[in-house]
């Protein structure tokens, strides 16, 4: 960081080895058909503009953290509710005329304090072990670091793996999650956008029953979904159907997205796009970016949003956003 090169720092979930890619040069290298080997860095929208580190040189570490580390009781404030109430009633009203079925909006949290990045990564280590928590930095681009429960893909010998993860609660000690209809259906909408996109690229898939899983303090559902890939379908096809997906864009597609690129009113950039290993020992293993944050030189932007359907109600979709910031304010 020190000499101004790009590098990014990861670890998988549920391991202790983390994994560091060094990039020689302060070139942008892309990858327009995802057929490059590097650490993949991808934005919301334009996943062909993505940033490709090249692995220079690559090094693994173990971390096992001793015990959890405390928290910083920096909370999200109320800038922005109204704001974002009345982007949630318009996605709804816009979901009630007929023109979409769920859309995913967000908003962007500043928070007006200097930050150690590898500090707040390493926190993120020590705390979210279910998830892909990493750093990553190119000096021409900025600093970015998250952790993410949502795997987009993992292709491993022919074998394609992804998850619907959709739905969320916040997370009650001693207690179950109790799911209403709205989440169950926003997380069943996502597995059949996922099944019916990748029905013509896989043979024999197999799709799990719906399970609750943990990510921080949140609760989420979860259906698990693979095949075997056919030999004509390439990670380039796969990837612009499945990118990006309606748990962080919506359905139908392409008019959820334009929706979003309409009256969001600021630039996702790579939250919502995906990150990890592009072709690196004939594997990718690729992560939706959630749960992350931009960190600069007077503070950090932190990015949250939440899925509306025709059943969402205003109040509590706010209510998710701030309930969600907890997994990176908490870091600080």
């Amino acid at each position: 960081m020190k000499q101004g090169l790009p590098f990014v720092l990861y670890r998988h979930p549920n391991t202790d080895k983390v994994k560091g890619v060094f990039q020689a040069d302060t070139k942008l290298y892309t990858s327009i058909d995802f057929t490059t080997s590097g650490f993949l860095f991808a934005p919301f929208h334009n996943a062909s503009e993505n940033i490709v580190l090249s692995a220079d040189e690559c090094l693994k570490a173990d971390f096992k953290a001793i015990s959890k580390l405390s928290y910083s009781d920096i909370v999200a404030d109320d800038i922005g509710e109204q704001a974002h109430l009345n982007l949630v009633a318009k996605a709804i009203q816009t979901i009630k005329n007929g023109a979409l079925r769920k859309v995913i909006v967000s908003r962007c949290i500043q928070v007006k304090r200097k930050v150690a990045a590898l500090s707040v990564f390493s926190r993120a280590l020590a705390n979210y072990e279910n998830a892909f928590c990493y750093i990553w930095h190119h000096p021409k681009v900025g600093t970015w670091l998250g952790a993410t429960p949502e795997q987009l893909l993992r292709i491993d010998n022919n074998q394609l793996y992804t998850t619907a993860l959709a739905g969320t609660l916040p997370f009650q000690e001693g207690e179950q999650p109790n799911w209403t209809e709205k989440e169950l259906e926003e997380q069943q909408m996502v597995t059949d956008f996922l099944i019916a996109q990748l029905g013509k690229d896989l043979t024999s898939i197999q799709v799990s029953k719906v399970k609750s899983v943990m990510a921080g303090q949140l609760w989420h559902l979860k259906t698990d979904i693979s095949g075997l890939l056919r030999a004509k379908s390439s990670l380039k096809q796969i990837i612009e159907k499945i990118h990006p997906t309606s748990a962080v864009c919506g359905l139908p597609k392409e008019e959820a997205k334009t929706f979003i690129l309409n009256n969001e009113h600021y630039d996702r950039q790579f939250y919502t796009g995906f990150l990890g290993e592009l072709n690196i020992e004939q594997k990718s293993s690729l992560y939706v970016n959630l749960r992350c944050m931009q960190v600069q030189p007077s503070g950090v932007s932190v990015y949250v949003g939440g899925g509306i359907t025709a059943g969402s109600n205003v109040n509590d979709e706010w209510t998710e956003t701030q309930n969600k910031s907890r997994t990176m304010l908490r870091l600080l």
